[in-house]
């Protein structure tokens, strides 16, 4: 009995930990801060991971608001899934807020991911939706610059 209350304190004060440390982020169907009629809230703890909205988002972001980022990360958004496609880096954290439409986002979010160290998801992918198996990927290089040519960053 022991040995299961010192697990189950061991388990709870992990993911205490891991909870307060971890990002949130919230994605808006429109840019008028105080309109936020729809939303929806993701919270997660993995830099490098690309995370996929396609089956809870799709295509229906206007607007995204952060805070507990870490401070030397950076929020990438992308209007295709698996972390492709057109995207916009906000070098605003560890809390900040965006409008997607001056970027030529708006309405095209499917997926995001948080940068700490690189530009790829090193990490793997995950249906953040619905919690999916990670599919992992083996990254060679690490090449791409920050930024988006794009955007011009």
């Amino acid at each position: 009995m022991q040995t299961f209350a010192s697990v189950a304190f061991i388990l709870l004060f992990t993911s205490h930990f891991l909870s307060i440390y971890a990002t949130d982020l919230w994605l808006y169907n429109d840019d008028d801060y105080d309109k936020h009629k729809t939303f929806k809230r993701f919270n997660f703890g993995t830099s490098q991971r690309c995370y996929n909205i396609v089956d809870c988002f799709n295509n229906k972001a206007s607007s995204a608001s952060w805070i507990n980022a870490p401070k030397a990360a950076w929020l990438a958004f992308y209007d295709d899934e698996d972390c492709s496609g057109k995207q916009y880096v906000s070098k605003t954290t560890p809390s900040g807020e965006m409008k997607f439409a001056p970027v030529d986002l708006d309405n095209k979010i499917s997926s995001f991911m948080q940068w700490e160290y690189a530009t790829f998801p090193l990490k793997g992918f995950v249906d953040i939706c619905n919690d999916a198996a990670i599919l992992a990927v083996n990254a060679t290089s690490n090449a791409t610059e920050v930024g988006d040519a794009e955007a011009g960053f």
